[in-house]
């Protein structure tokens, strides 16, 4: 099989980081011939492991060495653009967070892409309510790497892990659920505790906010427990120190197309407090996290605010009004609460360090690999040829 990934590889949005590993993965496998088109470049300031950058560097080439059986697209927005070769197959890694997608994507979808690939049986479900053909759509989780995301000991100089450390990894955006979080903080904990809030913004990624200035303000204002902001660019492995040092990762989201953070930071023995019916549910445990009661909100997807879509985007389904999954402020202040006074809280850690997460990057190239191995059998011709 013949395969070009287009997409980013150079930095560390999760959207880079799954077409990255899959590179590395691809590159142990037999009978698989590959070159990626980066629509990006590369940076030390993304603190990607030199190793990695030159193996991407290895199959990053000024010319496409071969016609494509199939051309694998991973970014956002969804690249539409005709391949060179009318035999070339077209396929797409799409994660969406919302409960309805733009309907350009409907569209373009059913006449152009050869399949879908989304990482969660929730957002193939909201997908294929769009009106997508369920046969164009594969569920392939994505993965973490063990050799970095592991339960070993590691320092971290980020903040003192001597407290009893919950963390945060997001923005300020809607969907995150940090204004949620921020409240439940406020009411959860004071000063006098021996606990605090590690909150890792990506404004490199996501854009500048105003988190910074509303931490302030809520510290200068009430007496709460302290609570640490940075929106440094961090390697994986300074992730993953951050991940081991912390009792638990809250994310409170709205709205989530995975939650590949999550993954990682549970692999470290993190407990999870995150929201309850979404996507995380497919790979956390029910009893090896804290789940935050949600609740169906409706809401106006075109609202600015909720930077769900842009001026001029038009959803599936009719109208602009969905919902989202609203966590319930005063239980997550609960989750928190049981979570930092509960005496078996080191009984839930090592059964987490003791579960079994299937979803290395290596078990998921895997999976990728027959996935796209059926694609490419398939003797019919790409549909936007017929």
């Amino acid at each position: 099989m013949k395969l070009e990934i287009v997409g980013k590889f150079y930095d560390n949005h999760s959207l880079a980081k799954v077409n990255r590993n899959l590179v590395l993965q691809f590159d142990k496998l037999d009978n698989l011939d590959f070159f990626i088109t980066p629509t990006d470049s590369f940076s030390p300031d993304s603190k990607v492991d030199r190793e990695e950058v030159k193996l991407l560097k290895k199959y990053d080439l000024k010319e496409p060495p071969f016609e494509p059986d199939i051309q694998l697209r991973h970014s956002y927005p969804p690249i539409w653009r005709w391949p060179l070769s009318e035999k070339t197959k077209i396929v797409y890694i799409q994660p969406w967070e919302w409960s309805k997608v733009p309907f350009e994507w409907q569209y373009k979808w059913e006449t152009f892409a050869d399949a879908i690939i989304t990482p969660s049986q929730w957002t193939a479900n909201i997908i294929a309510e769009g009106g997508i053909e369920p046969s164009k759509l594969v569920v392939v989780p994505n993965g973490y790497n063990p050799d970095i995301y592991n339960t070993d000991p590691q320092e971290t100089t980020l903040f003192d892990s001597s407290k009893f450390t919950f963390t945060f990894v997001g923005c300020g955006q809607h969907r995150k659920g940090l204004d949620i979080l921020l409240t439940a903080w406020r009411d959860a904990f004071v000063k006098a505790d021996n606990v605090q809030l590690f909150i890792k913004d990506t404004p490199q990624i996501y854009g500048q906010s105003n988190i910074i200035n509303e931490i302030l303000a809520l510290q200068y204002k009430s007496d709460c427990a302290t609570i640490i902001y940075n929106e440094d660019n961090l390697s994986e492995t300074e992730m993953a120190g951050i991940f081991k040092n912390s009792y638990g990762l809250v994310h409170p989201y709205r709205g989530e197309g995975f939650g590949m953070h999550v993954q990682e930071a549970f692999a470290c023995g993190a407990i999870p407090v995150v929201t309850k019916h979404g996507p995380t549910d497919e790979f956390i445990p029910d009893n090896l996290a804290m789940k935050i009661n949600a609740q169906k909100k409706f809401i106006d997807l075109t609202d600015r605010n909720l930077f769900a879509t842009k001026d001029g985007d038009s959803l599936t389904l009719m109208n602009t009004h969905s919902w989202i999954i609203e966590p319930v402020v005063d239980h997550l202040k609960e989750c928190l609460k049981i979570l930092y006074l509960h005496h078996n809280k080191k009984e839930l850690k090592q059964k987490i360090k003791e579960h079994q997460n299937h979803n290395t990057w290596e078990n998921i190239a895997k999976g990728y690999e027959g996935v796209l191995r059926d694609i490419a059998r398939d003797n019919k011709k790409p549909k936007r040829f017929r």
